[in-house]
């Protein structure tokens, strides 16, 4: 009791002569993010983002907290934890501005809401991300390597989101809702003049307008499929259309 007293009277720079050889110190933020890139080299990712976010949290400098911030992120996306990835990876973005990596930042971001992506009836909010990030990659670093890679990920990404708007349109024909199918379906022309769909686009356009009593605009829909799509696995049943109902 009475050094317990004494200690707490001392300077501080004679505490730890107060603490004793055995008493182990507290860990600073760099301990915390040495431990953590360890475990992360090690690929022990929980622990590794156990230690980073401690790291985080005891704020030592700001440079610590930066370079744990992104280890941070790095790991979640290592560990395919792909929405904490995406958080983690948006949050140093809006933090640093015009960091060294964040060229990389962006691709990581970017192929995080990539392995995201949903069936094409789910939710398509990832794809959108997904192109909106490398677009940005492309925009602010056209000669980085990953920016090179942009394009094709851009392009599976808007084929799959016109798929989703097929879909849309599609179930729309199916339960007659034939002016919300022709909408949708006429949308996919305008956005996606490069989708690989389009005969299929234009066989059910076709449809769309044949049940909703335009049979003028089916026919000059249909005739445009033949004309542009001769080997579509939709020609025949286009003719066929054409033949029965018109």
């Amino acid at each position: 009791m009475k050094l317990a007293f004494l200690c707490a009277l001392l300077p501080s720079f004679l505490l730890a002569a107060c603490i004793g050889p055995g008493t182990p110190q507290p860990k600073s933020a760099e301990d915390y993010y040495l431990q953590g890139k360890a475990q992360f080299d090690a690929g022990d990712y929980m622990d590794a983002v156990t230690a980073l976010e401690k790291a985080r949290e005891i704020y030592e400098s700001a440079e610590i907290n930066m370079k744990a911030e992104l280890l941070l992120a790095d790991t979640h996306f290592a560990s395919e934890d792909y929405p904490e990835a995406a958080s983690a990876y948006e949050s140093f973005l809006k933090q640093h501005p015009g960091h060294p990596e964040t060229a990389r930042v962006l691709n990581r971001l970017g192929r995080s809401y990539f392995n995201q992506i949903l069936a094409i009836d789910r939710d398509q909010t990832a794809t959108r991300n997904s192109i909106v990030t490398f677009e940005s990659l492309q925009r602010l670093y056209p000669d980085d390597w990953r920016a090179k890679e942009a394009p094709e990920i851009i392009r599976y990404c808007r084929d799959h989101l016109a798929q989703h708007e097929l879909y849309v349109g599609r179930f729309y024909l199916k339960t007659g809702e034939h002016r919300s199918a022709i909408n949708r379906l006429n949308a996919i022309y305008e956005s996606f003049p490069d989708f690989s769909g389009l005969d299929q686009v234009g066989f059910y356009l076709g449809q769309a307008y044949l049940e909703n009593g335009h049979p003028a605009l089916a026919v000059k829909t249909l005739e445009k499929l033949l004309h542009d799509y001769p080997g579509s696995e939709y020609y025949a049943k286009a003719e066929k259309l054409l033949r029965q109902d018109l």
